[in-house]
């Protein structure tokens, strides 16, 4: 399936479930066919409540964060300059009749309108329209407005611009007692949708097509509206050759677009691209949209860009059920459910048979937008990917009240810390369509069910050897890194392993231990570095040659704490020794230590070592100030 046919077909889906015109689980609107809308910025429209009788009653300007719909032609859409009237809601320089080119274009239009179709509704406005002193009567009225709600009004009144400002109207009991706005003009939309088709069905200039997305008879769309400002999705066919050299030899064999086609299509990318849970941010000008086919607002806000979070981890999921000797597919089906649940942030409304959709548009000049990327895949087979990559790409918490839960971390955190700089305690990346697209490939891949591109893992890899230049971040890039390295290096959890004898497993319980020796003679609050952080770098290089220098560093630190008065210094001491014991024997026991294969670089293997370690330092009755070193998974 081709991103447009997703866009129609969820288009055909609004329509058939009346969800069109009306505001989604956001309030936002999917508009009908032929339509645009607008929001206040609280001085650029100003609504007009007329009786039947097309007598003004008031006049209000509508508050900021107000959006308004309207009815639009293949012209005014996307117009720039010249005379192209909009039907009903407009500029003020169309609008007034002060027998200008516009204001004349914008009345005959009407009157052509009204021809076709005497609507009581449009009857009202035009009989208004063409009564002399509207602006001054309007003026007036807004002057007029009385305190309370208004006031607002009365007061953005003097800084309006009467020239651009915009018109909307509402016609008081227009359904019995009920005000109806061209906004809420359900019958509206359907009677100008009529006059459209009545209008291409009598102009010569049409041409009849059998459209190729949709397959039905249209006429040939030849102005596609803009997607994101002046930038289209789909070129325009013009008399220039520039849509379909190198391709093809006339315009006319190029994919063949009917008008209702693309009405449904950019207005459904319009909705997406609006949508609070549609809609996330990439960089620059790229925007992702995802939807289902049975929930086209994302109400459960599905996000495969957030960092994800199981209450339990996977290991005490599965053992808790089968104590409870529950079935084996219900574990599956319970653990995928939690899984899903972390990537939402509402109540799951998509259905195991809908299909997903992802898309990524990104403008890429003032006149184009492109679709990078598009995916559609089954809402179950979307569950499956988020499982593998929940399982694959996960770290414990850090601190008490985390340990035992799982965080994968966001595609935008494996980014920043596999490419980030610090700066200003943060990670930035001053490349932002580096950033862009690097974003792109991880989202990609985890809906998609890849494996994380290995730059990541190679970069991450390569971060962890230099401590030193994480100063406030370090936390951050060590979780990605044992997140994201975790599966390569075949880790099951992050419990200490005695019984591996991995040389750089061994090498990083010895950092870890000669670090913790260190610091427990620090006093509280004291933050400087210790020997083991400041020869970070050279001991990953240099294993053995370093290990034998820190250990000679150490032996200060070691009278310091067997020599003090405090059972818990006392204590660190004699923890710190025995683990610097066991792994330094475990060392001999498996390898040469002369030898120069002993000393080579050691690979990513050592930061579990020093994380299980460490952990293992800070976790029961070996509890001290630093265990206050936590980062924050949400």
């Amino acid at each position: 399936m081709s991103l447009l046919t997703a866009l129609l077909d969820s288009y055909d889906y609004a329509l058939e479930n009346d969800m069109v015109g009306k505001p989604d689980h956001f309030g936002n609107i999917l508009l009908p066919m032929y339509y645009n809308s607008m929001k206040s910025n609280g001085k650029n429209i100003i609504e007009l409540l007329l009786s039947k009788e097309s007598v003004l009653l008031e006049a209000r300007v509508l508050p900021e964060g107000e959006t308004i719909q309207f009815p639009v032609t293949e012209d005014s859409v996307a117009r720039s300059s010249g005379v192209a009237p909009h039907p009903l809601v407009d500029s003020a320089s169309y609008v007034i009749q002060d027998g200008e080119k516009r204001s004349t274009a914008y009345m005959e239009q009407m009157e052509n309108w009204l021809a076709y179709d005497a609507n009581d509704y449009v009857q009202i406005i035009r009989d208004f329209l063409k009564k002399p002193g509207m602006l001054d009567a309007v003026k007036k009225r807004l002057k007029d407005s009385e305190e309370g709600e208004e006031e607002k009004a009365k007061k953005s009144a003097a800084s309006i611009d009467f020239e651009k400002v915009f018109f909307t109207f509402s016609i008081e009991n227009y359904e019995g007692m009920k005000n109806v706005s061209v906004s809420e003009n359900a019958a509206l939309q359907g009677r100008y949708k009529a006059y459209v088709e009545y209008l291409n069905a009598n102009d010569p200039e049409k041409e009849k097509i059998t459209c190729n997305l949709s397959g039905k008879e249209d006429y040939l769309c030849i102005k596609h509206q803009p997607l994101m400002g002046t930038a289209r999705l789909v070129s325009q066919i013009t008399a220039n050759d520039e849509n379909y050299r190198g391709r093809f030899t006339t315009a006319d064999q190029s994919i063949k677009i009917g008008m209702e086609t693309s009405q449904k299509i950019h207005l459904m990318a319009k909705y997406l691209l609006s949508g609070q849970g549609t809609r996330r941010w990439l960089g620059e000008q790229a925007n992702m949209v995802s939807w289902f086919s049975d929930d086209l607002s994302n109400a459960a806000e599905f996000n495969p860009t957030k960092s994800a979070e199981v209450a339990s981890s996977v290991k005490n999921r599965l053992l808790a059920l089968k104590q409870e000797k529950t079935d084996a597919s219900m574990i599956a089906d319970e653990m995928t459910e939690d899984i899903v649940k972390s990537f939402t942030s509402g109540k799951r409304m998509f259905s195991d048979d809908a299909t997903y959709y992802i898309a990524i548009f990104d403008k890429i000049s003032n006149g184009r937008v492109a679709a990078k990327y598009f995916r559609s895949l089954s809402a179950s087979r979307l569950k499956e990917n988020l499982v593998a990559w929940q399982e694959k790409y996960h770290w414990w918490g850090f601190s008490n009240e985390n340990r035992d839960k799982e965080f994968t971390p966001s595609p935008r955190r494996m980014v920043l810390a596999a490419y980030g700089v610090e700066r200003d305690g943060f990670l930035e990346i001053s490349k932002n369509d580096f950033l862009k697209n690097q974003y792109q490939n991880i989202v990609t891949a985890l809906v998609e069910g890849r494996a994380l591109p290995r730059n990541f893992e190679k970069a991450l890899a390569m971060n962890i050897r230099h401590r030193q230049n994480y100063d406030k971040t370090w936390m951050e890039v060590l979780f990605c890194a044992l997140a994201v390295l975790k599966d390569k290096g075949g880790i099951k959890d992050a419990m200490l392993n005695r019984e591996n004898t991995d040389r750089s497993y061994l090498f990083g319980r010895l950092l870890a231990s000669f670090e913790y020796l260190e610091r427990s003679t620090f006093s509280k609050g004291d933050e400087r570095s210790t020997n083991a952080e400041k020869m970070w770098t050279s001991y990953t290089n240099h294993p053995a040659t370093m290990m034998l220098r820190l250990r000679n560093l150490m032996k200060p630190y070691e009278r310091k704490l067997i020599t003090n008065d405090e059972a818990l210094k006392r204590s660190a001491y004699f923890n710190a020794t025995r683990e610097i014991r066991e792994a330094t024997n475990m060392l001999h026991e498996c390898y040469d230590m002369d030898s120069v294969e002993v000393n080579r670089p050691l690979d990513y293997g050592f930061i579990f070592g020093y994380e299980a370690q460490r952990q293992a330092f800070y976790s029961g009755k070996n509890k001290d100030a630093k265990e206050t070193e936590e980062v924050d998974h949400d």
